[in-house]
C-alpha cells in the first residue's frame, strides 16, 4: 500500500473493494469466456449428433476425472493430466491476464484457483453448449461455486500431506498452457530524433 494511503482505508476501503471484486469477477468471465469459446472451436463443423456424443464422452466419468482432462482425451496418459488442448487453452488465459503484472509482483504459489476455475468452466461451457443456453456471467454460477471445492480437493494434497500432482507436472501443465500466450512485447531501443 502506497504510504499515502496508510491510516486511510476507512475512506477509501469501499472503493478498494469494489475495485478489487470487479478485477476478480472480470478475471472469472475471461476464462469462462474462453472456455465457451474453445469448446465451441471444437465442436465447429460437427453436427448435433455428433455435438452430443462428444460431450456426453467428455463429461463421462465417474470419479471427476473426464477424459477432457488429458492430451487426446486418454486417461491412460496421466502423465498428460491438465496438458489437453481445451484445459491448457483456457488455462492460458489467466497467463494472458496476468502477464502485465510484474513477475516480483506475483503471488509465488502455483495457480491452482486458475486451474480449478478452468476446469469448472470447461464444464460449464460443455453443459451451456450441450443445452444451447446462452453464457450469461459465469461468476455468477452456482453450480460451479457449489462443485469448486470438490475440484479445488482433486489438486489439493493427500490426507497424508502428499501432493496429488507433482512439482513436475504442475511445470508440464503450466507449460503447456504458457504455449497459447503472446509474449510480452518490451519497447527498447532508442526513439529516432
Amino acid at each position: 500500500m502506497p504510504i499515502e494511503m496508510k491510516g486511510q482505508y476507512p475512506q477509501f476501503g469501499g472503493a478498494i473493494s469494489e475495485m478489487a471484486t470487479e478485477s476478480l469477477k472480470n478475471w472469472r468471465n475471461s476464462i469462462g469466456e474462453a472456455a465457451i469459446a474453445i469448446v465451441e472451436q471444437i465442436l465447429d463443423g460437427k453436427n448435433e449428433e455428433e455435438r452430443k456424443t462428444f460431450m456426453e464422452g467428455q463429461l463421462n466419468s465417474t470419479d471427476l476425472m473426464h477424459p477432457y482432462f488429458y492430451s487426446e482425451n486418454n486417461p491412460e496418459h496421466s502423465e498428460d493430466l491438465f496438458q489437453s488442448q481445451i484445459v491448457s487453452e483456457t488455462f492460458a488465459t489467466h497467463f494472458k491476464v496476468i502477464k502485465n503484472i510484474p513477475e516480483d509482483s506475483r503471488s509465488e504459489a502455483l495457480p491452482k484457483a486458475a486451474l480449478v476455475l478452468s476446469i469448472l468452466a470447461i464444464d460449464r461451457a460443455f453443459l451451456l453448449s450441450q443445452n444451447r443456453i446462452p453464457s450469461g456471467d459465469f461468476s455468477s454460477d452456482q453450480k460451479a461455486k457449489d462443485f469448486s471445492p470438490s475440484m479445488h480437493q482433486m489438486i489439493a494434497k493427500t490426507p497424508n500431506g502428499q501432493d496429488r500432482i507433482s512439482a513436475q507436472t504442475w511445470s508440464k501443465i503450466i507449460a503447456a498452457a504458457k504455449v497459447h500466450v503472446e509474449p510480452q512485447k518490451n519497447i527498447t531501443g532508442s526513439i529516432p530524433s
